[in-house]
């Protein structure tokens, strides 16, 4: 008789096997891909079957570069969600969560984003003061790269920030960028169950956006909980702990691998973002500066050596040319190990040498193309920022792809979203960031179960993969450049449906 299905999906289209539109599902793998026709063999007295009628089946997104535990913090309430969001609406939103929170408590907002308002300058002391005169308050910048306090927050900062320089911390406007902030970050941190619940809560806005596996980034403290809650919330992890020095990465503690969990790597920062000025760049800002480089070249050096031989992969951020510049020297130095599939992340303003210099090391990149529809383009950020003919060679996802270099996409939760991923990257301004609707799916699916060495069981729809599936409510392939309207209608991850918008699917 054969293995019988415990689900089938019928009457879709299958990407990209277009001439098939039926998928069977016998506990969490796909068990055949083949037409309606052929596939009823498979049914039997309990199979379930649900009628796609006539809409695609993608392999589950995976998010290569997200912070799992930030966006879960967002999502249950516990930082204020200030993305989309007017100066005013901001300000609103902070003064409400004051007055929630009660007197004298942190309040941390995260998401505000100059750059969308009428009047583009940063949040400022005095405006957190007005909004809350007796207590702690700061508010993140999208990137994460900056946060400013109030006064009553910038107060209680100084006794817990160590003095980094005026680049870093900066009284007089209530600014922390980078490691200044991030250390004060780290001591306001919620306890343990409030982080377990904001894993739950990533997960679940995960799954409505269609990602079944993401590549987080966090910190040695947070590592613990991840596995802890292994496989609970049905969300697919790799992991990637941040490092600031060799002793960090010798010591990490061997964890055990599975399906849904791995430990994939190490994280380090070279340099800042665009958007707080911190990028390392050689050509100054218009507003002046070139950035910061976090690290000497030795530094760098030391961190990847150390792990190479712990056989942890690399994920290196560097944005700016200059911080390029570096990673790839130390590379170069190195001699890295190709089966680590060491990574760069973002990889914005690269010089075309350097593209060229990635292919020869055997180096993977780590892109972000909803970067470029947030702030690519006449009139946005990056045009402000670094000026036409640099926001013009920006994020050059077509070179990238045209030099076979393995890419993957993520979102740094800017926003959590494959499909505008998706969107930017096939709509992007200028030609040298835009790729094909195919190259773009195959970076937030293939792309990322190569980086996590699991292109066996995941990223394509084939026989024996994980039955990890989103289905979308139209054919994207028939409007490429006019994606819109595309939304997730499910999400199943191990053939369990997780996700299903409501009123529309059963």
């Amino acid at each position: 008789m054969g293995m019988k299905a415990d689900l089938i999906l019928t009457n879709g289209i299958v990407f990209p096997a277009r001439e098939a539109d039926s998928i069977a599902i016998r506990g969490d793998r796909i068990l055949a891909v083949a037409r309606s026709d052929e596939i009823g063999a498979l049914a039997g007295e309990g199979t379930e079957t649900i009628d796609l009628e006539g809409r695609p089946v993608l392999p589950g997104f995976i998010d290569a570069h997200v912070h799992l535990f930030d966006a879960g913090l967002r999502e249950i309430g516990w930082r204020v969600d200030l993305s989309g969001l007017s100066r005013d609406e901001t300000l609103a939103a902070l003064r409400e969560a004051v007055k929630s929170r009660g007197e004298g408590e942190w309040v941390i907002g995260e998401g505000w984003d100059e750059s969308r308002w009428g009047e583009r300058r940063y949040l400022t002391r005095g405006e957190l003061d007005r909004v809350a005169p007796d207590s702690p308050l700061g508010a993140v910048r999208m990137d994460g790269h900056m946060i400013v306090l109030n006064r009553v927050g910038l107060r209680a900062a100084s006794s817990i920030v160590p003095d980094h320089g005026s680049d870093l911390f900066d009284p007089e406007w209530g600014i922390l960028r980078e490691e200044a902030a991030w250390t004060l970050l780290e001591r306001i941190e919620p306890d343990p169950s409030t982080l377990a619940e904001a894993l739950s809560g990533a997960a679940r806005l995960c799954h409505r956006l269609g990602v079944t596996s993401v590549h987080t980034m966090t910190k040695a403290w947070r590592v613990p909980i991840l596995f802890e809650r292994r496989g609970r919330d049905l969300l697919r992890i790799g992991v990637y702990q941040t490092v600031g020095s060799p002793s960090e990465i010798e010591g990490i503690a061997g964890y055990e691998n599975d399906q849904w969990l791995r430990f994939l790597g190490v994280k380090v920062f070279t340099d800042g973002s665009i958007g707080a000025g911190t990028a390392a760049v050689t050509e100054a800002y218009p507003s002046g500066g070139n950035g910061i480089l976090n690290y000497t070249d030795e530094e760098i050096s030391n961190l990847l050596a150390a792990a190479a031989r712990a056989g942890h992969q690399a994920a290196i951020h560097a944005i700016g040319d200059r911080a390029i510049a570096q990673v790839l020297r130390m590379y170069a130095r190195l001699d890295a190990r190709s089966e680590l599939r060491n990574r760069i992340e973002h990889f914005e303003l690269p010089e075309e040498r350097q593209i060229e210099e990635v292919k020869r090391l055997g180096l993977h990149l780590s892109m972000q193309p909803n970067f470029i529809g947030n702030w690519s383009g006449p009139g946005k950020m990056y045009v402000e920022r670094l000026g036409r003919e640099r926001d013009a060679v920006s994020n050059p996802l077509r070179a990238v792809f045209d030099f076979g270099i393995p890419v993957a996409f993520g979102s740094d939760g800017m926003p959590i979203s494959p499909l505008y991923g998706i969107r930017a990257a096939v709509n992007a301004p200028y030609s040298t960031q835009r790729v094909s609707l195919d190259e773009a799916i195959a970076a937030y699916t293939e792309g990322g179960a190569r980086f996590g060495s699991e292109e066996g069981v995941k990223g394509r729809i084939e026989e024996g993969f994980l039955a990890d599936l989103v289905v979308l409510n139209e054919d994207p392939f028939l409007v490429p450049t006019d994606l819109n309207d595309m939304r997730v209608e499910m999400t199943f991850v191990g053939g369990k449906l997780v996700y299903a918008r409501e009123g529309r699917c059963g």
